[in-house]
């Protein structure tokens, strides 16, 4: 139960931190750290389109 706890005391605390600008998240840099497409300038990630077909998203099969 305390470890519920701190997670969602955790997570708050994230979600507080890059509202108020405290915490910068660049997303080109998270994408490649976690090894996800990095899209190309002008275009978008679509991330439910990810999640349902996999790491093949906007490939050609």
């Amino acid at each position: 139960m305390l470890r519920l706890l701190l997670l969602g005391c955790l997570l708050v605390g994230l979600a507080s931190g890059l509202r108020n600008g405290w915490i910068e998240l660049h997303l080109s840099r998270f994408l490649e750290d976690v090894v996800l497409p990095v899209p190309k300038e002008g275009e978008g990630f679509d991330l439910n389109r990810w999640l349902i077909e996999g790491g093949n998203a906007g490939q050609m099969h």
